[in-house]
């Protein structure tokens, strides 16, 4: 019984992350494609970072012809 409870524990835990992380997928990119370029550098850069990346290197150059500020 304990052993049944426990598979039944990890499969809804599973399945409510999954969940979430497809909600949160879903917010980004309806944010991608609504925001401008500055916008969608900012992103990236936050989900990165979320994502345990973080800069290992030089910021990226953004793309030829736009300027991007950082963010303050």
């Amino acid at each position: 019984m304990m052993l049944t409870a426990a598979i039944v524990t990890a499969a809804v835990l599973g399945v409510a992350k999954v969940v979430r992380d497809w909600l949160i997928l879903r917010q980004v990119r309806a944010a991608m494609d609504a925001g401008t370029s500055e916008d969608r550098v900012r992103i990236g850069m936050r989900l990165a970072e979320a994502l345990g990346g973080g800069q290992s290197g030089p910021a990226p150059e953004p793309p030829a012809g736009e300027a991007v500020t950082p963010p303050r």
